[in-house]
C-alpha cells in the first residue's frame, strides 16, 4: 500500500469536511460579534440593527445552500461528473462564498441592503460547497480505500468535521475577545484554507471504480497504482471483473432489453434504500440537533460557564476518533446499536432531571445531585451519538449502493438529511413549548428504541467486505448466481468479438473499441488487452 498516496486521497476530502466544521464553529461567534461589537466607530455599518429574521437567515443560510446544492447534484450531476470534480467544485464554492462573506464586512459594509445580501449569498454559496463535499467525499473515500480500512477512512470524515468545529470554536473565541479583530477574519480563514484543497484536486486521481464503470480503464489502472504499490495487475483484473460483472447482471435484471437508466425505486435497491432512509431519519429525530442547539442552556443548568460549547465539541472529537479505531474491529451494526442504547439511557436521565422544568427556574435553585445528573447525561448523550449515528451513517450509505446508482443515492440522502435537519430544528421549539423538556426528551427516547430495533432488523453489516461483496449479500446471491452472471458476461464478450471479425482481421480503431465497450457494458479491460495484443503481433 502506498501510504503517501492514500494520505493524499484522504487529505483532500478531509479538508472539505474540516472547513465545513470550522464554519459551524466560527459562525456562532460571528453572530455574537455582529450583535455585540466592542466599539462601533462607524455607525453606518449595516449590522448595527440586525433583525431576528436576518439573524436566522445568516445561521440557516449554509443549510439552505446545502439543500439547494444537494438537489442540483441529485437531479443533474450525480453521475455526470466524477467524485474528484465534486471536491474541486466544493473548494471553488468555498472560496467564492468566503469572498462574499468578507466583502459584506469590508467593501459594502456601509450599505444595509448590499451588506446583508453579500453575507447571505456568501452563506448560500458556502453551503452549496458543503453539499458537494458531503456527496463526493464519502463516495470517493469508499471507492478508493482498501476494503480492510474503508470503514475507518470514511468514518474519519465525521471526526475531521468535529475537529473543524473545535478549531472554529477556539479561533472564534480568541477573535471575539480581541477588539482589533473583525468577524470577517473568521470567514477569510475559510477561504484561504480552501485554496490548498483546490490545488490538491489536481494531484489526486479520479475514483478507480467510477473510471472502470465509464470505460476509462487505463486511467483506472493508474488510479489504483496511486494507492497500491508493486504489481497490481491481478488486483486490477479482479476489481474490473467485479465492477463490470455486477453492472452487467444488474443491468440485465433491470432492463431486460431496455436501455433505461437505473432508478432507486427498482426492487433490487429496496433493502439499501430502506436502511439508508431509516438511518437518516433516526439520526435527525434522535434529538441530536435540538439537544446540541440547547447545549449551552442545559450546561448552565448544571452550573457550567460559557465554555460548554468547546468542551462538548472536544468530547465529540475524542469519541469520534475512538469510533474510527473500533469500526472495523467491532462492526458498523454493533456500534450503531450501542449508540442507541447509550443515547436512550442518557436521554431518559435528562427526561427525569428536566421533568416539570420551567424556563424561569434559576440554575442556583437546582440541587447539586440534579446538576451532576444533567452534566453526566449530556456528556453521555454526546458521546453516544458519536459512537454511531455521527461517523457511521454516511459510511454505510456510501457502501450499500452499487456503483451505477451510488452517486444518485448519496445525493438524495444528503438532500433528505438537510431537509430533515431544517424541519427538526423548526419543530422542536414548538414541541418543547407544548410538552416541556421532560416529555420532549421522553419522546426522543421512544424514537431511539424504535431505531435500535430498526438497525437490528434492516441495516446490513458491511465490515471486512468489498463493495461488490456487499451487493451480493443485499441481493441474496450465492456462488452459483455469481458464476452464472460471469458466464453470461463471457457469452456477451465472445459474441461481440466474434461479430466484429477484428480479432483476426483488421484491428479496431480506438473509437470503435470504445463504442464496443459501451455496447456490451462489460469486459472493457479484456477488450483493451486483446487490442493491445493485436497491435503487438502486427
Amino acid at each position: 500500500m502506498n501510504i503517501f498516496g492514500l494520505f493524499l486521497v484522504f487529505l483532500t476530502p478531509m479538508l472539505g469536511g474540516f472547513l465545513y466544521g470550522f464554519d459551524i464553529g466560527a459562525t456562532s461567534f460571528v453572530l455574537d460579534m455582529l450583535l455585540n461589537p466592542f466599539v462601533i466607530s462607524d455607525k453606518t455599518v449595516w449590522w448595527t440593527e440586525l433583525s431576528s429574521t436576518q439573524q436566522g437567515l445568516i445561521v440557516s443560510g449554509l443549510s439552505l445552500g446545502a439543500l439547494i446544492g444537494s438537489h442540483i447534484i441529485f437531479m443533474y450531476l450525480s453521475e455526470k461528473i466524477g467524485r474528484r470534480m465534486e471536491l474541486r467544485l466544493c473548494s471553488i464554492f468555498y472560496i467564492v462564498g468566503s469572498i462574499f462573506n468578507v466583502m459584506s464586512g469590508t467593501i459594502v459594509k456601509d450599505s444595509i441592503t448590499l451588506g446583508f445580501f453579500s453575507l447571505f449569498v456568501g452563506r448560500l454559496l458556502y453551503g452549496i460547497g458543503v453539499s458537494f463535499v458531503m456527496h463526493g467525499a464519502p463516495a470517493y473515500l469508499a471507492e478508493m480505500s482498501p476494503h480492510k480500512i474503508r470503514g475507518a477512512v470514511v468514518s474519519a470524515k465525521e471526526t475531521v468535521i468535529v475537529g473543524g468545529i473545535v478549531v472554529g470554536y477556539t479561533v472564534g473565541n480568541w477573535v471575539s475577545k480581541n477588539p482589533l479583530n473583525s468577524w470577517t477574519n473568521l470567514y477569510g480563514i475559510c477561504g484561504l484554507l480552501a485554496i490548498p484543497m483546490f490545488v490538491l484536486t489536481y494531484y489526486i486521481p479520479r475514483s478507480k471504480r467510477w473510471l472502470i464503470m465509464h470505460g476509462l480503464n487505463k486511467e483506472a489502472y493508474e488510479s489504483m497504482k496511486f494507492v497500491y504499490k508493486g504489481d497490481i495487475c491481478e488486483g486490477f483484473e479482479s476489481l474490473a471483473d467485479s465492477v463490470l460483472t455486477g453492472n452487467l447482471c444488474r443491468s440485465n435484471s433491470i432492463n431486460k432489453g431496455r436501455h433505461n437508466k437505473p432508478s432507486l425505486f427498482e426492487p433490487q435497491y429496496r433493502k439499501a434504500v430502506i436502511a439508508s432512509v431509516g438511518l437518516i431519519f433516526f439520526q435527525q429525530f434522535s434529538g441530536q440537533p435540538s439537544v446540541l442547539s440547547y447545549a449551552t442552556v442545559l450546561f448552565k443548568a448544571a452550573g457550567w460557564s460559557g465554555n460548554a460549547s468547546v468542551v462538548s465539541s472536544v468530547l465529540m472529537m475524542m469519541t469520534s476518533a475512538v469510533t474510527v479505531l473500533l469500526v472495523e474491529r467491532l462492526g458498523r451494526k454493533f456500534l450503531l446499536c450501542t449508540c442507541c442504547i447509550v443515547m436512550m439511557i442518557s436521554i431518559s436521565a435528562l427526561s427525569i432531571s428536566f421533568w416539570g422544568w420551567d424556563d424561569t427556574i434559576e440554575a442556583e435553585s437546582v440541587g447539586s445531585s440534579q446538576k451532576y445528573v444533567i452534566l453526566c447525561s449530556m456528556f453521555l448523550y454526546i458521546a453516544g451519538y458519536q459512537i454511531g449515528f455521527g461517523p457511521i451513517n454516511w459510511c454505510i450509505v456510501s457502501e450499500i449502493f452499487p456503483l451505477e446508482i451510488r452517486g444518485k443515492a448519496i445525493a438524495l440522502f444528503v438532500e433528505m438529511n438537510y431537509a430533515l435537519n431544517f424541519g427538526v430544528q423548526f419543530i422542536i421549539p414548538i414541541i418543547k413549548e407544548t410538552l416541556g423538556w421532560g416529555r420532549t426528551f421522553s419522546l426522543f427516547g421512544v424514537i431511539l428504541a424504535f431505531a435500535f430495533f430498526f438497525i437490528r432488523t434492516y441495516v446490513p453489516e458491511t465490515s471486512g467486505l468489498t463493495l461488490e461483496e456487499i451487493q451480493d449479500i443485499l441481493n441474496g446471491e450465492d456462488l452459483n448466481d455469481e458464476e452464472q452472471c460471469e458466464s453470461t458476461e463471457e457469452t456477451h464478450l465472445l459474441e461481440g468479438v466474434a461479430s466484429s471479425s477484428s480479432l483476426f482481421g483488421a484491428a479496431w480503431s480506438l473509437e470503435e473499441m470504445e463504442n464496443q465497450i459501451i455496447r456490451t457494458n462489460s469486459g472493457a479491460w479484456k477488450l483493451e488487452e486483446m487490442d493491445n495484443s493485436n497491435k503487438s503481433r502486427r
